[in-house]
């Protein structure tokens, strides 16, 4: 078990568990946007059943002065406001670490014999200064008394978030959390772990990976959102719904079929058009999807993966769709898929996303997951400035002769005039057509074969336009790790670890999962000395298409698919166990 203080960094972690409908996520989401505004970095991760109403709830915050790009895996202090907290997440704790409690609802004799119990009267300060709905308000401020943590940017935040309600609510948070903080500060000095705010730390935000989709989406210029909610999807259409009037169309349909439908409707339009779901809703979307190949539809669509199959597992996490969206819908046409691996992935990747779809005109699909969707971080604020519209070939406006909207081109693109333009004549629909639009002349297998082979080759276009490969670390390295999507965070983490080890570690993270980059991947893979590929799934699909494209083979590969994330230390003991190894020796999957 790890001892308090001594995993090398200078990070905290704080978790807060309780019954659900408590205010656990905003709780710690608080807590983490008072450590942000002092100057701190954060990130949290949420862990909570797919129940409507019930279970047992978790945010687990990771705050400190240094950088990092994970989940905490040790936890420091335990907030517990029941019992079953003590129980599940105890056994987290590393050696002396600290248990706040109620002494009123969860017993001293109860408590894991290798933690310090701190008892706070979480009901009582509450109901007295308000109501038992504080009690979250006073154990945060007990758990900053712990680290020795100013209160006053506590107070001036709950200012900031209850003030709009009513004076009186915010000075009672108020009070709450002074009581709260003078009670735990009794225990503070026999606690070890200390937090002080950064002075002049550089401005951030703290977001999680839907809100930056969105943040990109806005950035592009998109037009129309259109979605069925189904987690961990369903905050897009939240943020977007906020947002309509800034320009931009949102529509709550009645299912994932319609919401296909109607962004390809919006595409034809001319508009900038989206619409995101989870795998089992991207099921209902596959036939659709196929009608914006055919029509040569420039959308975007969001596949945010939950573990499958069917329903699953609706609130955990998995990267089980990556063979799935790039087959997806029946017969053949190009496609391109962006995996982001982190919040500033995730902003850049969608704007781009807009624009390789007009520039293609074909179907852009956006790869992630819960665990980027769901928990937040502090990061520093989007660079617009890099943001580019880019429209392709769209015409939208003036007047065009002898127009055909599925014109024969060296590179695939043919002219995209939107309804209104003069002369712009164009039949849509779903069949295979000629060159004007005619379903009938797309039976005729010449006709097939002239268009069939023109959309094939907007892939040659894709390869030169979707973005590259990101190279993290030496050139040469002990351990070469290829992933995509949110591994990023994990395995960066753990390289950093390893460093301070002295073990190198470099990775590529594959950002176009399709068109596949087989010559940069090639090229990693040829000059490792070991090379490990990891991947939150069972059956190992990015390797897969190393297997097919690069006609290679990784020498060993790390999956995990228990609906959680991957842990840096995880990935950190894997390369360990690899250098212990002779270089090139297979062994088998490590799950």
């Amino acid at each position: 078990m790890a001892q308090l203080g001594e995993r090398g960094t200078p990070d905290i972690s704080i978790r807060i568990g309780g019954p659900a409908g408590a205010g656990i996520k905003a709780a710690g989401q608080s807590l983490a946007r008072t450590f942000m505004r002092e100057g701190l970095w954060t990130m949290d991760l949420t862990e909570y059943p797919s129940l409507i109403r019930g279970g047992h709830n978790v945010i687990t915050v990771r705050v400190g002065p240094k950088p990092f790009f994970s989940h905490a895996v040790d936890v420091d202090i335990l907030i517990a406001l029941d019992r079953l907290t003590v129980e599940k997440d105890g056994p987290s704790l590393v050696e002396g670490g600290a248990v706040v409690y109620d002494p009123a609802s969860v017993e001293a004799a109860t408590l894991p014999s290798h933690a310090r119990g701190v008892p706070v009267q979480l009901d009582e300060i509450a109901k007295r200064n308000g109501g038992v709905i504080m009690r979250n308000t006073v154990a945060m401020a007990a758990a900053l008394a712990l680290l020795r943590f100013p209160l006053e940017p506590f107070e001036s935040a709950l200012h900031a978030q209850f003030d709009s309600k009513s004076a009186e609510v915010a000075e009672g948070n108020v009070r709450a959390a002074r009581e709260g903080h003078a009670e735990a500060w009794k225990h503070a000095d026999d606690f070890p772990l200390r937090l002080s705010p950064v002075p002049g730390a550089p401005e951030r935000v703290l977001v999680d990976g839907n809100d930056a989709v969105c943040l990109g989406a806005l950035a592009a210029g998109i037009g129309f959102y259109a979605a069925y909610p189904m987690t961990p999807a369903s905050t897009l259409l939240h943020y977007m719904a906020r947002h309509e009037g800034d320009g931009v169309v949102v529509k709550h349909v009645e299912d994932e079929i319609a919401a296909m439908n109607m962004v390809v409707g919006a595409a034809f339009t001319g508009a900038r058009a989206m619409c995101a779901t989870s795998g089992g809703g991207f099921s209902l979307m596959a036939e659709a999807f196929g009608l914006a190949g055919v029509t040569e539809s420039a959308v975007v669509v969001g596949v945010f993966s939950r573990p499958g199959p069917a329903t699953g597992m609706p609130t955990w996490t998995e990267q089980g769709d990556l063979q799935f969206v790039i087959h997806a819908a029946q017969g053949e046409f190009p496609r391109v898929v962006l995996a982001p691996g982190d919040r500033d992935d995730a902003f850049h990747l969608t704007w781009q996303a807009f624009n390789l779809a007009d520039r293609l005109q074909t179907p852009v699909v956006l790869l992630g997951d819960s665990y980027l969707s769901d928990n937040r971080q502090s990061v520093l604020p989007f660079e617009t400035a890099r943001v580019t519209i880019d429209r392709g070939e769209t015409i939208t406006e003036g007047e065009v002769s002898d127009y055909l909207r599925y014109r024969d081109t060296p590179d695939g693109i043919s002219p995209r005039a939107i309804p209104g333009v003069k002369g712009a004549e164009q039949l849509v629909n779903s069949y295979e057509h000629d060159e004007y639009g005619w379903g009938q002349e797309g039976e005729r297998a010449e006709v097939r074969v002239q268009q069939d082979e023109k959309r094939m080759r907007k892939m040659e276009l894709a390869r030169t336009l979707a973005p590259a490969p990101v190279a993290f670390g030496p050139l040469e390295a002990d351990v070469s790790i290829v992933s995509f999507g949110s591994t990023k965070g994990p395995i960066r983490d753990a390289m950093d670890e390893l460093a301070a080890e002295g073990v190198s570690a470099n990775f590529l993270q594959v950002v176009t999962c399709w068109p596949f980059p087989a010559r940069e991947v090639s090229g990693f893979l040829a000059v490792a000395k070991r090379s490990l590929v990891v991947e939150n799934n069972y059956t190992g699909q990015l390797e897969q298409l190393i297997r097919q494209e690069c006609l290679m083979e990784p020498d060993d590969r790390l999956h995990r698919y228990d609906g959680r994330a991957f842990t840096y230390a995880q990935i950190a003991e894997k390369a360990r166990e690899m250098v212990r190894r002779p270089a090139r020796e297979l062994t088998g999957v490590t799950r």
